[in-house]
């Protein structure tokens, strides 16, 4: 799951007490250049990529702005000037928190200020880590690994001369110490990984050698990330590392272990052992659920309702029946349920070449296999020769339709695209002013396929690539209940 900030404001985030506090926590600024401009607090969601508005304001004729909020335990929380200006700032539950803007740069006063400053330090550091990071990343030239263990070594060093000044400065409390000391370890952790160049077949072999009965079959899940107390998990850098713990050392080691261990499984299978692996861990109740939400919330997002979800989704429930996360999981629970095979398809608007509209309806009595690509999507390309001969073998059918959704923007590109690959089949490009297929078949990621049956119900949500063997038998019987079906009524349905 992805939070949408700029990776720069996610990184002084780590450990806060917990400190519970009933009375209110004020944040007071100035800023002569901010009259009239709003500033916003704001909190992640645990569970879903958004953020929750703790506090919001406007500064008044004086350049001046007086908030006041609830949280229950000393937290990392977003602040933003008229959503432009964000950063991470720690605040310490009851107590005031004063900034003084002097141009862009915040000085802080009051008693965290010592505090607040070295923050500010870290900040300068991670930002130009990431810029040269960035250099690294987008600069289109391979990096060979030991260049790039060797750039790994040299940025660890101002974060290691940084944790060095912490320990070593007698004037800082312990409080605020932790606070800085895990968050810049978590830092470390999270930009080694973003530079990591192991190969896919390295970790797998890592796998196949390290990975058992013992372990769930994950053996490294949790064993560099340290678990968090309670009231850090919305801690936006920490966060960020537990996705990351979930997905690459939990998830990807259990598909590796089904693939070898069983014929046939889906995502509702591996959140299953995914599950039992995190049950069976040594953490503490709330980190537990907070991690088995996840979890299922994660198989919730990448599939439809199918009874091993069923059996995921009743296992939470029963074991936490009055989680905070459970109106969340409700909901994604009956959006996946309404894209499960048998439920009607919903609408697909866009424009053909021409210019003329185009709605999925249009296409009602045929078989239709939805490709959703675009021009800039690599993997999306590397899939039309297989559509092609796909297409090839259905060639004298007429009952069934190859609809390609491109999401560009640029329509002009588009079919520039089209005109050079000369793919049969129907080609839209997607309405950006119309309810978003994007959202409406909950699509994370392109290429993404679906199949639709000549009755208008969704056949999969979630259908295999053209280059899958698999995809032109499911089409066969497709059209072979449609032929069967020829002398019944049409069924109604939201799309047809």
């Amino acid at each position: 799951m992805k939070l949408f900030w700029s990776i720069s404001t996610l990184v002084l985030l780590g450990m806060g007490s917990c400190r519970v506090r009933s009375d209110m926590t004020s944040v007071e600024i100035e800023c002569s250049e901010c009259i009239g401009k709003t500033v916003e607090i704001t909190s992640p969601d645990l569970l879903e990529p958004k953020n929750i508005q703790i506090a919001k304001g406007r500064f008044d004729s004086n350049g001046k702005v007086s908030l006041q909020f609830n949280i229950p335990n000393d937290r990392y929380l977003s602040f933003g000037i008229d959503s432009v200006d964000r950063r991470a700032m720690y605040f310490f539950a009851g107590e005031k928190t004063e900034i003084v803007y002097a141009g862009k740069t915040p000085r802080f006063k009051g008693a965290n200020s010592y505090f607040y400053q070295y923050l500010a330090d870290f900040k300068l550091i991670v930002d130009s880590l990431y810029a040269v990071r960035e250099q690294r990343m987008t600069s289109g030239v391979s990096i060979p690994e030991d260049e790039n263990e060797a750039f790994l070594k040299e940025a660890r060093l101002p974060v290691r001369s940084y944790e060095g000044r912490v320990k070593a400065d007698r004037e800082l409390m312990a409080k605020h110490k932790e606070v800085l000391i895990f968050g810049a370890q978590n830092f470390s952790r999270s930009f080694d990984r973003s530079l990591g160049m192991v190969t896919d077949d390295a970790i797998y072999e890592h796998w196949r050698k390290n990975g058992n009965e013992a372990n769930g079959f994950a053996p490294d899940f949790f064993k560099a990330t340290p678990v968090a107390s309670q009231g850090v998990f919305d801690g936006y850098f920490y966060f960020e590392l537990v996705n990351s713990e979930l997905l690459q050392n939990l998830w990807r080691p259990i598909e590796f272990h089904l693939d070898e261990s069983r014929e046939d499984y889906d995502d509702g299978t591996i959140g299953l052992c995914c599950a039992q692996v995190i049950a069976r861990a040594d953490f503490p109740e709330p980190f537990s659920e907070l991690l088995l939400a996840k979890n299922l919330y994660h198989c919730l997002r990448q599939t439809a309702v199918t009874p091993s979800v069923v059996e995921l989704y009743d296992q939470f429930t029963k074991r936490f029946p009055r989680s905070t996360f459970a109106p969340a999981l409700k909901r994604q629970f009956a959006e996946s349920k309404s894209l499960s095979s048998g439920e009607p398809a919903k609408e697909i608007y866009g424009f053909r070449e021409d210019g003329r509209r185009f709605r999925l309806s249009e296409l009602k009595g045929k078989v239709v296999y939805v490709d959703f690509w675009a021009t800039w999507c690599g993997p999306c390309i590397e899939q039309f020769p297989h559509s092609r001969k796909l297409i090839q073998q259905f060639t004298n059918d007429d009952g069934i339709v190859f609809l390609f959704v491109s999401f560009d923007r640029d329509a002009r590109k588009w079919k520039e695209f089209l005109r050079s690959k000369k793919m049969k089949g129907i080609h839209v490009i997607a309405d950006r002013g119309s309810p978003s297929a994007a959202d409406a078949y909950r699509i994370t990621a392109i290429p993404h396929y679906l199949l639709i049956d000549h009755l208008g119900n969704i056949k999969s949500a979630y259908a295999m690539p053209p280059s899958q063997p698999e995809t032109g038998r499911i089409i066969t019987e497709m059209l072979a209940a449609r032929r069967a079906d020829a002398h019944l009524p049409a069924v109604n349905s939201s799309a047809f």
